[in-house]
C-alpha cells in the first residue's frame, strides 16, 4: 500500500481525482482522502444529503467526515477490511494535524502543492514550516516532491518559488511538475462538479502531458504504461 500526501492550501482537487482515475485505469485500488479544511468533496460527488464516510466515485473511493487518518483507519477496520486493502491512498491535506507523524514519515511520497497566487505562497510557506517542524526531528530533511497547479503564467521560471522555501529543511526531489491552466481546463472542471463525474477527454493537451509526467514521478510506470492509462481514463464514464 502506497501513501501519498499531497499537502497544501490551494484547491487541487481536480489534479487529484485525475490522478486517481488513471490510478484506477490501470487496475489498481485507490481511496482519496477528504482533509480539506472546507470539506469540498461531498460538493463534486453529489451527496450532500446524506451522511459520507467511504463513497465510490467513478472507479475508486472518497473518503469523507473523518476527524483524522486515525478515526478513517479505525472505521475501516471495523468494517473489516482495512486501509491495507486500499493500492494507492491518497491524502488532500490542508488540515494539519490529521495526518500523525507516523504517516507522514512512512508516506510513500511527500508533495508539496500550490499555485502562484501570492497568498497561497506567502501563506503556504508558514503551513509547511509548521507541518516539518511538527513531524520531523530538528536537522532532517525530507524529500518533497513539488507541483505547481493552475500555472497560467510563462514569466514564473522554475525556480521561482526558491525564494519563498528554498530555507526550509525540505530535499526538494526532481524540478517541479507544473500543471498548465486556461480557461478550457477550467471550464471542464466546473463542468465536472456540477455533472459529478470526471470527464478527462476535453483536458488541453499541455494538461494531459504534465499529468502524466507526474505519476510517472511518482510511480514506476513506463511511458507505455502511463498513456494506456491516460487512453483508458479519457474513456471511462464516470
Amino acid at each position: 500500500m502506497n501513501r501519498w500526501i499531497f499537502a497544501g492550501i490551494c484547491d487541487k482537487s481536480e489534479t487529484l481525482m485525475y490522478t486517481c482515475s488513471m490510478l484506477v485505469s490501470a487496475k489498481h485500488s485507490v481511496l482519496l482522502v477528504d482533509a480539506t479544511d472546507k470539506r469540498k468533496y461531498p460538493y463534486y460527488i453529489g451527496r450532500l444529503d446524506e451522511p459520507l464516510l467511504i463513497t465510490e466515485f467513478s472507479g475508486f473511493d472518497i473518503a469523507c467526515g473523518f476527524e483524522d487518518a486515525v478515526e478513517l483507519e479505525t472505521y475501516l477496520e471495523s468494517m473489516g477490511s482495512g486501509i491495507d486493502r486500499y493500492d494507492y491512498v491518497i491524502y488532500d491535506l490542508e488540515l494539519p494535524d490529521f495526518c500523525p507523524t507516523r504517516i507522514w514519515r512512512e508516506a510513500a511520497a511527500l508533495i508539496w502543492v500550490t499555485d502562484y497566487e501570492i497568498w497561497t505562497i506567502e501563506k503556504g510557506r508558514r503551513w509547511l514550516e509548521d507541518a516539518l517542524h511538527r513531524h520531523f526531528d530538528e536537522g532532517a530533511e525530507p524529500e518533497i516532491y513539488k507541483v505547481i497547479v493552475r500555472a497560467v503564467d510563462e514569466w514564473f521560471g522554475s525556480s521561482y518559488l526558491n525564494g519563498y522555501f528554498s530555507h526550509l529543511p525540505v530535499c526538494w526531489k526532481e524540478d517541479p511538475v507544473v500543471i498548465p491552466w486556461n480557461e478550457l481546463d477550467q471550464s471542464l472542471k466546473l463542468r465536472n462538479e456540477h455533472m459529478k463525474r470526471i470527464h478527462m477527454k476535453p483536458l488541453t493537451r499541455g494538461y494531459k502531458r504534465n499529468l502524466q509526467q507526474l505519476v510517472q514521478m511518482l510511480t514506476d510506470w513506463d511511458h507505455k504504461q502511463i498513456n494506456r492509462a491516460l487512453r483508458i481514463a479519457e474513456r471511462r464514464k464516470g
